[in-house]
């Protein structure tokens, strides 16, 4: 196995826990980590050979983390219409 590929898969405790404070939910953060991880794998060469890929993954996971706020946020806002309202825009 690759020594990057080996560096992240030894690194998976420390996201699982990451996620779980971010979302205190143990299948979203499973969920969190598992995006992480395709995410990292597939974007392997932006990662700079001989660092740590903690800070790397952390970053990475945050960032979808925020992106995941974000996505809720816009549709919480256009789900929370009064029904009237919304009969009179359709």
């Amino acid at each position: 196995m690759d020594d990057r590929r080996k560096a992240i898969l030894d690194a998976i405790p420390e996201l699982r826990r990451y996620a779980r404070s971010l979302l205190r939910n143990r299948d979203a953060a499973d969920d969190l980590v598992q995006d992480c991880l395709e995410r990292a794998l597939s974007r392997l060469d932006n990662w700079r050979t001989g660092e740590s890929p903690r800070n790397w993954l952390l970053t990475i996971m945050h960032n979808l983390f925020l992106d995941q706020v974000r996505r809720e946020k816009r549709r919480g806002e256009k789900a929370m219409l009064p029904l009237d309202e919304g009969e009179a825009l359709a």
